[in-house]
């Protein structure tokens, strides 16, 4: 009787392949979360500020990056056209260098400065991050302090890894996806019908939007959909321009949103 009993406790067949698929979804949901800016692993300054003070400034804004991965490339049109470029989803290879290099220059209050003349003292290099995402978001971090005059600067050089899976980069695509699609759905839920009405109307629509949601994304991509609300109510065609292009460059594929398109028919 015992052993009757325990042979009848053990899962059947069917139980043990509904347990493996959901030990694979846990899984595929775990590494979903696996995108990871690593801490600095080498840190470079000029005199005035400690590579030290730079590594622990970093360390503590760096995962504000993982916003920034890569989910799109630039190819050569498929008409070969001299000029001609399409957009395609970027895939990384087993041997994709993963590092990340920054150089950037500090002033004495410890902002990033916007405008540097020496083109070699600013920049991104990373193939997993989108470099434009990068730099706008080192433009807005905070440094330490270092004594100086006005005039005087900090020079910097660090290195770090960017670690991610296909299932994050898949999973970021999705949130992306619902981001343009809540914005279109916010914009189509207006009942104005005159466009430059519509343009206030969209205005107030799109900065209260970008005000809940657009921290999590591209900075550029709240500029463009910033933009969209700026000349919408005197260039409906301008507006849908930029909303599409943002989606090409961000997702290699547009979401139709009927409510701009419709405007165009009012125009």
């Amino acid at each position: 009787m015992p052993r009757l009993a325990i042979v009848r406790a053990m899962p059947s067949l069917p139980d043990c392949r509904r347990l493996a698929s959901l030990l694979t979804l846990v899984s595929s949901l775990l590494t979903a979360q696996a995108a990871e800016v690593s801490p600095a692993e080498r840190v470079e300054t000029s005199p005035g500020l400690s590579p030290d003070a730079v590594r622990r400034a970093f360390d503590s804004q760096r995962q504000t990056l993982t916003s920034c991965m890569r989910l799109v490339s630039i190819q050569r049109g498929k008409d070969k056209a001299p000029h001609s470029f399409e957009f395609v989803p970027w895939k990384a290879g087993p041997d994709t260098d993963d590092r990340i290099r920054v150089r950037f220059t500090l002033a004495p209050d410890g902002k990033v400065q916007k405008e540097e003349r020496n083109t070699d003292a600013w920049g991104v290099r990373s193939l997993f991050l989108d470099t434009g995402c990068v730099e706008e978001r080192v433009k807005t971090w905070s440094f330490p302090t270092f004594p100086g005059n006005h005039d005087e600067r900090v020079q910097v050089e660090l290195w770090a890894r960017f670690r991610t899976t296909e299932a994050e980069r898949t999973a970021a695509a999705t949130r992306l996806r619902e981001f343009y699609g809540d914005f279109c759905k916010a914009l189509s839920a207006l009942k104005v019908t005159q466009q430059p009405q519509a343009g206030v109307e969209w205005r107030a629509t799109i900065k209260r939007f970008l005000a809940e949601h657009g921290a999590r994304v591209d900075p550029r991509i709240g500029t463009a959909m910033q933009a969209v609300g700026d000349i919408a109510g005197h260039d409906v065609p301008g507006a849908i321009s930029i909303y599409e292009l943002s989606m090409e460059e961000s997702l290699a594929t547009t979401i139709p949103c009927p409510k701009l398109r419709a405007w165009v028919k009012e125009g």
